[in-house]
């Protein structure tokens, strides 16, 4: 029997496009160059999670604390109740960095038996998997990192990853679309050039509660946040 957890938002049509939610124990995969949107689906995704009353880790390797609050605010996605209550737990690396050592990777001090609190939740998401988190992570490492993911997910917990397919090695992007159930791979429209439109396009989706939609125009709007696209752009 298959879980799941809610993402509905009355604003938008994303959950329905969706099938109306996302299973648990799921490793989940967005994909997509800078600017593509990996951030805004991955805020969107955890905010209709807090609204659904799930718990939910987020992981970042861009933004403070400060201004992960105003990035949600000014998409409409309040959370600063959910970071007072613990139900989102918002956690920076930007802190960190210095104090790894050469050649270490960021990413394996997150799954040390210390940080095990980050994997209480429902949902953990990391935005995103880029250099250093992940520096010089080799074979070896990627199959450390490949297997600790499969741990997670064993769980019942689902894990979304982002990341940019040139910042990663080969090795290691191969893999984690190999055993990804779901997978999103992000991409300007080629439309109309400049309007903001973006597209989600869904290569797998494993478990899916209902009917999706494999291809998602998305834009965004301040006050609003994500929004769906009429399907007549697909």
């Amino acid at each position: 029997m298959v879980n799941y957890i809610d993402i509905y938002l009355d604003r938008d049509e994303f959950a329905d496009r969706l099938g109306g939610s996302i299973p648990k124990g799921s490793i989940f995969i967005i994909e997509g160059e800078d600017g593509a949107g990996k951030s805004i689906i991955s805020q969107r995704l955890s905010y209709g999670s807090l609204l659904n009353k799930n718990k939910v880790t987020y992981i970042s390797s861009e933004l403070s604390v400060v201004d992960f609050v105003k990035q949600m605010d000014s998409l409409g996605y309040d959370i600063k109740d959910y970071l007072l209550s613990q139900d989102l737990l918002f956690i920076s690396t930007l802190y960190m960095f210095g104090k790894i050592k050469e050649k270490e990777n960021l990413i394996f001090e997150l799954t040390k038996e210390k940080s095990r609190k980050i994997f209480d939740s429902d949902l953990i998401i990391l935005d995103s998997l880029s250099y250093p988190l992940i520096n010089g992570l080799d074979k070896m490492g990627s199959v450390r990192l490949l297997e600790f993911l499969n741990k997670v997910k064993n769980m019942e917990k689902t894990i979304i990853i982002t990341y940019s397919p040139n910042d990663i090695n080969e090795f290691f992007v191969k893999n984690i679309r190999r055993i990804a159930d779901i997978y999103f791979d992000l991409k300007f429209s080629s439309i109309d050039e400049g309007s903001g439109l973006k597209m989600v396009n869904i290569r797998r989706f494993r478990y899916a509660r209902g009917v999706y939609n494999n291809v998602i125009p998305f834009r965004v709007e301040p006050n609003i946040g994500l929004i769906v696209e009429i399907s007549s752009y697909v």
